[in-house]
């Protein structure tokens, strides 16, 4: 116990020295210094999370002084505005767009007669002549946020509160589960967490807080709330959707109508005669390839959509087996099947795993655990694209982020197979 403080002191130095290299240099994604700090920032976690976890106790003291930690981490990030390249640009041009009347699954912005809709932070962004993909939750979100404050910056704080907020709930999920609530730091401290929202502002942010918000509000008995907070997480990005089966009976039928008409409540007023608003995604299922082995392999030998619908089965199949098999508090009933569906999507950039981010907290969770940290190296990808190379994720880099995890996840079946097939042991005999 007393090593752990100075053991905190050293693990906190060591990543924040990261972040603040980060911030001072500006160094690009992907560049051999991104990815540097990104290493120092994943070995000083690892290195609390053992320690943390090998202690009795953790007193509350220190507890508070590694969340103190984890908002240092977020603070220099958060407040430098974000470069045009940032996907955050096209957040505030969709909500600028709703404020001046437009349908955002209706327009692009490299069309001319939007023009008078951009401004210097957004005429430059690189998705200018594709449809948005984002869900009608996700376009309320940045709606709001623009109305508030028209600005990249304005965008990420906005985010930064979600993870903070996600922090909270998930604090609080912890303490109703009786889980420790060091737990928490298993989140706080995810340097797939802080670079992919503090850093580079990412919707999942949301995402990852409406569906850690259903998780406890389900512990809690509280359906409805459970419910709502499901849709709005589907509406954010499509990936929970795999979590339906678990609320199979655990939730009131009036609670699913209550969901069914909230999400036509949410896609409503994007309906646009015959078109709806799926915006880009049905483009990239069909034609936009990253980091996707699974995916590749499966339509290669069917179609592209065979594949989707392989990935959303797989997911759905596996949150079945979670309703049968564990409880609604259990974390790896839901971070299974969205990493399952997730591994088998068309397209796998890092920021997608932080969906799964807040229920990475039992030994049974650590294989994907694990993919969040080596997921980090595919932004190497940026960096050869910088210097003229293909946008295809090197082989010895994919190797890396599925072996590892995948390797991880077969010691642990096979040590559970071990143990479930050892005879119990005979009972003492009785004295005589």
């Amino acid at each position: 116990m007393k090593t752990l403080g100075p053991w905190l002191a050293l693990t906190g130095a060591a990543y924040l020295t990261a972040v603040l290299t980060l911030c001072v240099t500006r160094t690009p994604l992907g560049s051999p210094l991104f990815l540097g700090c990104a290493a120092v920032a994943a070995v000083a976690y690892a290195a609390l999370m053992w320690r943390v976890a090998a202690a009795p106790r953790v007193p509350g003291r220190l507890l508070l002084a590694a969340i103190a930690l984890a908002l240092a981490f977020r603070v220099p990030l958060a407040l430098p505005r974000a470069g045009a390249d940032s996907d955050m640009v096209r957040y505030v041009w969709d909500g600028r767009v709703q404020l001046l009347g437009y349908n955002p699954y209706l327009v692009v912005p490299a069309d001319p007669a939007m023009a008078r809709t951009h401004t210097e932070e957004t005429r430059q962004m690189p998705s200018a002549r594709a449809r948005t993909p984002y869900p009608p939750a996700a376009q309320l979100f940045f709606r709001l946020v623009v109305a508030l404050g028209d600005s990249t910056r304005a965008m990420k704080l906005a985010l930064v509160a979600c993870d903070l907020l996600t922090i909270v709930v998930l604090w609080r999920w912890l303490v109703l589960t009786g889980r420790p609530a060091w737990l928490t730091l298993a989140y706080a401290w995810n340097p797939l967490v802080v670079l992919e929202i503090a850093h580079s502002g990412h919707v999942d942010a949301l995402g990852a807080l409406w569906i850690a918000a259903s998780a406890y509000w389900l512990a809690r008995r509280r359906t409805g709330l459970a419910t709502l907070a499901l849709v709005l997480a589907i509406a954010t990005k499509l990936l929970p959707i795999v979590l339906l089966p678990l609320y199979w009976r655990r939730i009131r039928v009036r609670d699913a109508v209550l969901g069914a008409l909230f999400m036509a409540f949410l896609y409503f007023p994007f309906v646009s005669g015959s078109v709806l608003p799926f915006g880009a995604v049905p483009n990239v299922v069909a034609h936009i390839r990253f980091n996707g082995p699974f995916f590749r392999w499966i339509a290669g030998l069917t179609t592209p959509q065979v594949a989707a619908m392989a990935a959303v089965g797989a997911g759905l199949l596996t949150a079945a087996w979670a309703r049968w098999r564990l409880e609604a508090t259990d974390p790896a009933a839901w971070a299974w099947p969205m990493g399952v569906a997730l591994a088998g999507a068309p397209v796998i950039y890092p920021w997608y795993l932080l969906y799964l981010t807040p229920f990475l907290l039992a030994a049974a969770t650590l294989p994907l655990s694990l993919w969040t940290l080596t997921v980090i190296p595919a932004y190497i990808v940026w960096d050869i694209a910088r210097h003229g190379g293909r946008w295809v994720v090197p082989g010895w880099v994919m190797a890396f982020e599925y072996g590892l995890p995948l390797a991880v996840l077969g010691w642990l079946l096979a040590r559970d197979r071990s143990r479930s097939g050892r005879a119990p042991a005979a009972p003492p005999a009785e004295a005589v």
